[in-house]
């Protein structure tokens, strides 16, 4: 049945019902949503939060990624590691602290501690590692990014030796920590060109190297597997020197992982605001390397090579305002193209690990030190085609 006609000025007037929400059930989890504040009309379809959360947000996503990306890779390197195979992870690199580690067969050896503790910490929580793993220390120098008074109060703690050279002990006598560290029995020493055994089926060569830090020390790496006499892998590491010598170069040939300094570009530090004595330092002999000088040093050492050596180029130390990246890896890629283009070149950074990198007995470990087939470079193509009847121009 119809009820009654209104008119349209009675409709008009007629109070329009609220709407209901339903009542949320019990043991169930509903939010409510309230009607927003009315919005002028020319205000844009989008939403705009605060700056605050914008910051929040874009940090939480940056972390996360981060995160995961390491999380993966740790993941995986788990998945496949052997205990008799070995790892080498460069933990920091730069001039605000250096630290690299080589895990093998349950020894753990830091390359220079220059981190604080609680950075160390967390670069060693980044890459599926801890303190716990760690056995001994090698110091490269004293310069105060390879080196910190605090992480040596944490090695005196944790009972975890050091070796360096009698005079980086002499020097580092001033720090607060050193006199029961030494006292605790954990200054362990090396010498010029003698080999340390630092493990069973671990040996360590110091090389001295030119720098403004004497005396400062390069390390070329060996692991023996006990298959055959000739080392399993090698590791080259020098990360603070200003020019090459024929030793460095006899010592680092054949090695499966080159970690060499790529410091600066020469035309940067030139171009830069620093004062002149700093960039002549720099420039000098007892310096840095550029990355020209570094590439050629790279090359030198892969020509006297085996073929297919090294397999790994690490960049180390690169300056944060005289070099980019991009430059280092370019001229380390160019230095080895014509010898082993097949080099995986890796660039580390200062602010996080890098993925690490596993060591294993090679097919051809035996033919680390053989001279190579020499390749003539290939030839550059050019982007742009020549013209119609210029081909032979």
């Amino acid at each position: 049945m119809r009820g009654p006609v209104r008119s349209r000025a009675q409709v008009s007037r007629a109070p329009v019902p609220a709407p209901t929400m339903p009542l949320p059930m019990r043991g169930t989890r509903q939010h409510c949503s309230f009607p927003s504040r009315p919005r002028p009309r020319d205000a844009p379809n989008r939403y705009r939060p605060f700056k605050r959360t914008r910051a929040r947000v874009q940090l939480t996503f940056i972390s996360a990624s981060t995160c995961a990306r390491h999380r993966a890779t740790v993941e995986a390197d788990r998945r496949g590691h052997d205990p008799m195979t070995a790892r080498f992870t460069v933990l920091a690199s730069g001039s605000g602290g250096n630290a690299s580690l080589l895990e093998f067969d349950g020894f753990g050896l830091l390359i220079d501690c220059g981190l604080q503790p609680r950075h160390l910490t967390a670069r060693f929580r980044s890459v599926g590692t801890s303190w716990e793993r760690v056995s001994a220390v090698v110091l490269t120098h004293t310069h105060t990014d390879h080196w910190k008074d605090a992480t040596l109060a944490e090695l005196r703690a944790r009972r975890i030796p050091m070796y360096a050279h009698p005079q980086h002990y002499a020097y580092m006598e001033r720090a607060s920590s050193f006199a029961s560290f030494r006292a605790a029995g954990l200054a362990r020493e090396y010498g010029d060109g003698r080999p340390l055994e630092l493990a069973p089926g671990l040996r360590c060569l110091p090389v001295r190297v030119s720098h403004d830090s004497a005396p400062t020390y390069a390390f070329r790496i060996d692991g023996y597997d006990g298959e055959r006499p000739e080392p399993a892998w090698a590791v080259g590491y020098a990360s603070d020197l200003g020019c090459g010598s024929p030793e460095l170069v006899a010592a680092f040939t054949g090695v499966d992982v080159l970690a060499l300094e790529y410091n600066h570009d020469e035309l940067m530090e030139r171009a830069s605001p620093r004062p002149k004595f700093l960039v002549d330092r720099v420039l000098s002999d007892l310096g840095h390397l550029s990355n020209k000088q570094a590439a050629e040093l790279t090359a030198t050492i892969a020509g006297r090579s085996g073929e297919g050596f090294p397999g790994h180029l690490v960049q180390l130390h690169l300056s944060k305002d005289c070099n980019t990246p991009e430059l280092a890896a370019v001229a380390g890629r160019e230095a080895l193209v014509a010898l082993n283009p097949a080099t995986e070149v890796v660039t580390a950074r200062q602010d996080y690990a890098i993925v690490p990198i596993t060591l294993a007995r090679r097919p051809n470990a035996a033919n680390r030190a053989s001279a190579r087939v020499n390749r003539p470079a290939p030839k550059r193509r050019t982007v742009q085609p020549s013209l119609p009847g210029f081909d032979d121009w």
